[in-house]
């Protein structure tokens, strides 16, 4: 059982990151069941992890539905971050010295690692990996309120699972982004830091958003 659970998880999941269902589109067990030729204790099972990951969400007596992340929540997510994070990024390269390249390179190796294995099990590491790298920047900010505003949005469920829909090329190109951050860091060079985290983000956003277009145009021709 636990082998179809994870096997409908990880679709759902994927789905769900890359917009293949509406948000509020209700995840009912026994189609879901019937598509994977699975029984839906497997299914009921999956759709609770996905409820856990904040992907999902659950009321009693109205069933699991597609969490209210619509592409104007994404957007104004990325846009904030495109504004607020390169600028933590320059006081944390600025302040951070060997410090912060150790741990940003100690992150950097890890997520290289897990790019190189490639299973599902690595996706996992780097999604909380990529998570350590941008809050290890904002921890050297040494700025409290650029800190308490950014977390959040780092956090954010469509946010932090958008690694399951990149291709490798794509998981590379990331870290290729985070190394140049690193080197800025390394230099001391804010506005080179500053720069290459406007890149970063700018390049997740349009990932996200081509992908999830991918699945709209799917779930379109499937209809």
């Amino acid at each position: 059982m636990a082998r179809g659970q994870d096997r409908a998880y990880g679709v759902l999941r994927q789905r769900l990151v890359g917009g293949h269902y509406p948000p509020g589109f209700h995840l009912r067990e026994e189609p879901l069941a019937q598509e994977f030729g699975l029984s839906r204790t497997p299914v009921r099972a999956a759709l609770k992890r996905l409820v856990e990951d904040g992907l999902a969400t659950t009321d009693a007596g109205h069933g699991i539905h597609v969490a209210e992340w619509s592409e104007a929540d994404i957007e104004e997510t990325f846009r904030l971050r495109m504004l607020l994070e390169p600028h933590a990024t320059e006081r944390a390269v600025e302040r951070g010295g060997d410090a912060l390249v150790e741990r940003l390179e100690a992150s950097n190796r890890t997520m290289a690692l897990a790019i190189e294995q490639g299973d599902g099990e690595a996706i996992s590491t780097i999604q909380k990996t990529n998570k350590e790298f941008h809050r290890t920047l904002l921890d050297f900010s040494g700025s409290p309120r650029l800190r308490s505003i950014l977390e959040t949005m780092i956090d954010m469920p469509i946010v932090v699972r958008s690694f399951f829909i990149y291709s490798p090329s794509e998981l590379s190109q990331s870290l290729h982004h985070h190394r140049d951050i690193t080197f800025a860091a390394r230099v001391g060079d804010g506005e080179l830091g500053r720069r290459a985290m406007q890149l970063h983000l700018r390049m997740s956003y349009a990932r996200v958003m081509r992908h999830r277009g991918s699945w709209r145009q799917i779930a379109t021709n499937g209809a």
